[in-house]
C-alpha cells in the first residue's frame, strides 16, 4: 500500500495519509487522522523533540519509582513470596506500571503536542494501571480485569478512531476486510495481546524486555515522526530505569516488579502501536505484526489450550509457560530470560526478512503457522524432559541458603510460611 505525502504550505508540515488503490486503479484515501511529522529539513527539530522525550520519560519514570518505593511498603502494596512460582525471599513492589505511566503522560501532555483525538487511548492506560494497581494491592476477580480490559480496548478504538480494518491476504485468496466486525475483532485482538503480555511476566525483565524489543523495530520501521513514534520512545524510555531495578542491578533491597498495573499497561501500549502500524494505516502487514509478539502469543495460546485439554480454567495460573519450563531445564531465571529474549529477536527477524522481502502476506501467515506446529511440539518435549528430571532428581526442593532441608520442606508444604532472608558469608 503506497503512502502518499501531501505538503501543509501554512505550518511548514507534511500530513501523512495512508491511501489505497481501488479496482479501477485510482488512490482514495483511507479513514483516520493523518499522522503529522516535520519536513525533512527540520530533522534537527525532530531529533530534539525525541531526545527531550526521552529524557522526559526516564527521569520522570526513575523519580518516580524513588517516591512510590516508600509509600508502596508503607501501604502494603508489595508482592510477596507465597506461591511455587516466584523466585524472591522478601515483598517486593509492584510499582513498575505507576512509574512507567507517570513517564509516559508527562511526555505525553507536555512534551510533543499528542493530538486530542490519542487522549481517549491515554484514558484506556489510566484506567488499566489504576484497576491494575488495585489487583496488585487486593487481588481483584478476573471478571474485573476483563471488563477493565475491555473497557480500554473500547475508549481506543471508538475514541480514538484505531481499529484493524483488514487482515490482509492471509490465505492466499484475497484480502479480508473486517466490514462491521472491524471494532468487535480489534478489541478481541487488543484484549488477547493485553493478557498475553500479562502472562508472560513470570520472571524478571521478562515482559517488559519483549515489550521493548517490538516497540523499538516498531519505531524504526516507522517512516514517519508522529505522536505513535514518540509514543513508543517515551515508554521504552519510561521502562529502562524500571527493568534496571527489576533486575536487581541496584541490589536486591531497591528491587520492584512490573505488576499486573505494568504488564497491562505495556501490552495495551503495545497493541496500539502494532494496530497504528498494521495496513491500511501504517507501513506492515498485520501478519508481519504477529512476528513482532510471536512468543508471547503462541505461548498464551499453548497453555490456554493445555488448561482446558485438561478440563482446567483457561485463567487459572500455573507453571507451565515457556520460562517456566526453561527455568526447570536451566535452573537460571537470568539465562531463562536471555534464551527467550534471543528466540524472540530471532522470530522478529523472520518477520522482518519476509516484510523486506515482498513476501506474499500468504506465505508470511503459512510459515506463521507452521512456526507455531514446531513451537508447540518442542514446548512439549521440554516439558517432559523438565519433568524426568526433577522426578529423577533426589535433591528435593530447591532451598534457601542457610535454611536446613526441613525447614525448606516446611516452606513448600506451607507456601504463606514467612520466608527466611538467606544469609551470606
Amino acid at each position: 500500500m503506497p503512502l502518499r505525502f501531501e505538503a501543509d504550505l501554512q505550518t511548514d508540515h507534511v500530513l501523512v495519509k495512508p491511501r489505497t488503490t481501488g479496482s479501477d486503479g485510482g488512490v482514495g484515501p483511507t479513514d483516520g487522522p493523518p499522522t503529522i511529522c516535520l519536513t525533512p529539513r527540520d530533522w534537527g527539530v525532530s531529533l530534539i523533540i525525541a531526545a527531550l522525550c526521552i529524557i522526559t520519560a526516564s527521569v520522570i519514570s526513575a523519580w518516580s519509582l524513588v517516591l512510590l518505593y516508600p509509600l508502596a511498603k508503607r501501604i502494603g502494596l508489595v508482592d510477596l513470596p507465597n506461591d511455587r512460582r516466584k523466585f524472591h525471599t522478601d515483598g517486593v513492589p509492584p510499582i513498575g506500571g505507576l512509574s512507567i505511566f507517570f513517564g509516559l503522560a508527562v511526555a505525553s501532555l507536555v512534551v510533543f503536542p499528542i493530538q486530542p483525538v490519542y487522549l481517549w487511548g491515554l484514558a484506556g492506560a489510566a484506567l488499566l494501571v489504576i484497576v491494575g494497581a488495585l489487583d496488585d494491592r487486593f487481588s481483584c476477580r478476573t471478571s474485573v480485569r476483563f471488563a477493565t480490559e475491555i473497557t480500554a480496548a473500547l475508549l481506543l478504538t471508538l475514541g480514538s478512531g484505531v481499529t484493524l480494518t483488514s487482515l490482509g491476504d492471509l490465505f492466499g485468496f484475497g484480502t479480508i476486510s473486517l466490514g462491521p466486525f472491524a471494532v468487535p475483532l480489534t478489541v478481541f485482538a487488543m484484549v488477547g495481546i493485553i493478557n498475553a503480555v500479562n502472562m508472560m511476566d513470570g520472571i524478571d525483565g521478562l515482559a517488559g524486555s519483549l515489550v521493548a524489543i517490538a516497540l523499538m523495530v516498531l519505531v524504526l520501521l516507522a517512516p514517519t515522526f508522529g505522536p505513535v513514534q514518540l509514543m513508543g520512545l517515551a515508554t521504552i524510555a519510561a521502562l529502562v530505569p524500571v527493568l534496571i531495578r527489576n533486575l536487581g542491578l541496584f541490589g536486591a533491597s531497591r528491587k520492584v516488579f512490573l505488576g499486573d498495573s505494568g504488564s497491562l499497561l505495556l501490552g495495551y501500549i503495545l497493541v496500539w502501536s502494532l494496530v497504528e502500524a498494521s495496513e491500511p494505516r501504517g507501513t506492515i502487514a498485520p501478519v508481519t505484526a504477529l512476528w513482532l509478539v510471536a512468543i508471547p502469543l503462541m505461548d498464551t495460546l499453548r497453555v490456554i489450550g493445555r488448561r482446558l485439554l485438561r478440563g482446567a480454567s483457561p485463567f487459572k495460573a500455573d507453571d507451565e509457560h515457556l520460562h517456566h519450563i526453561l527455568t526447570r531445564l536451566v535452573q537460571n531465571p537470568r539465562q531463562t530470560l536471555i534464551v527467550v529474549l534471543l528466540l524472540s529477536i530471532a522470530l522478529t527477524g523472520v518477520g522482518l526478512f519476509g516484510h523486506f522481502s515482498n513476501l506474499d502476506e500468504s506465505v508470511i501467515f503459512y510459515a506463521a503457522l507452521l512456526t507455531f506446529v514446531c513451537y508447540l511440539a518442542l514446548t512439549y518435549l521440554a516439558g517432559r524432559l523438565s519433568r524426568c528430571l526433577n522426578q529423577q532428581s533426589d535433591t528435593g526442593p530447591p532451598t534457601v541458603r542457610g535454611d536446613s532441608k526441613m525447614e525448606t520442606m516446611k516452606r513448600y508444604a506451607d507456601p504463606l510460611t514467612p520466608v527466611k532472608r538467606p544469609s551470606f558469608p
